[in-house]
């Protein structure tokens, strides 16, 4: 048939056919996916296995439950691998050391070398907060009724139950020596020699776990941290 006159000629244009990917690329990048995804499941799996051992060890160490271990570092495998792990965080709640109960401890441990069974170990620095409730800190004072509220930067707010009335009190919240020492320093509607030392008291901080020390005492919302700090930390199985 006839092209009509002034009519473009269309031309059939072949397409070449694409070439696909060899399938032995194909197969060698399945490969080093699998593998890669093996690795980070045995790397993920050896940080579970290990955080229980050594929080399992570290209990021995002075905490009335099993703490929580979290080993921070990717990859985790070359860490087992020298034994060496440079960032590992504790928390335990619950802890009691004489009249004084500590609500949480989350402390901070580098430079953690164990040995190849996690069986023992030595925690090169540990760095972190001792919490402890105004609830708990008042009741360290054997004072039932004394109530505790913060008032300012290590300042607290102290009220008393005097029986016909009550007694309420600005009171600084320092370190001294290994306690925590509660002195007043003002009293609303009361003179000093009225109410004399009765809501000044002192709680010793003593034994705490990994033979921790205390540095400082600050004062927060709902309670006081006390900065807490240890080196060369031994933990074992024995």
């Amino acid at each position: 048939m006839a092209k009509p006159p002034g009519a473009a000629a269309v031309t059939r244009v072949e397409r070449l056919p694409r070439r696909g990917r060899p399938r032995w690329l194909t197969v060698l990048i399945c490969a080093v996916l699998l593998i890669a995804l093996l690795l980070v499941a045995a790397d993920r799996g050896g940080v579970v296995f290990a955080q229980h051992e050594m929080a399992a060890q570290i209990k021995k160490e002075g905490f009335p439950a099993t703490p929580k271990v979290t080993i921070k570092g990717i990859p985790f495998l070359t860490q087992v691998a020298s034994r060496h792990f440079g960032d590992v965080r504790l928390e335990a709640n619950g802890i009691t050391e004489g009249p004084l109960h500590i609500t949480n401890l989350k402390v901070r441990a580098r430079d953690v070398r164990v040995d190849s069974g996690f069986g023992s170990g030595t925690l090169g620095s540990v760095d972190g907060t001792a919490f402890v409730s105004f609830k708990d800190l008042a009741r360290a004072s054997d004072d039932p009724d004394l109530v505790l509220t913060a008032a300012g930067k290590n300042l607290v707010k102290a009220k008393m139950d005097l029986g016909i009335t009550e007694a309420t009190a600005t009171a600084t919240v320092t370190k001294q020596g290994n306690s925590i020492v509660v002195k007043t320093q003002s009293i609303e509607g009361f003179s000093r020699s009225e109410i004399g030392d009765d809501l000044d008291f002192t709680v010793p901080v003593s034994g705490l776990p990994m033979g921790l020390s205390f540095q400082s005492v600050t004062v927060s919302s709902n309670g006081v941290g006390l900065h807490v700090v240890g080196r060369n930390v031994k933990f074992s199985d024995s």
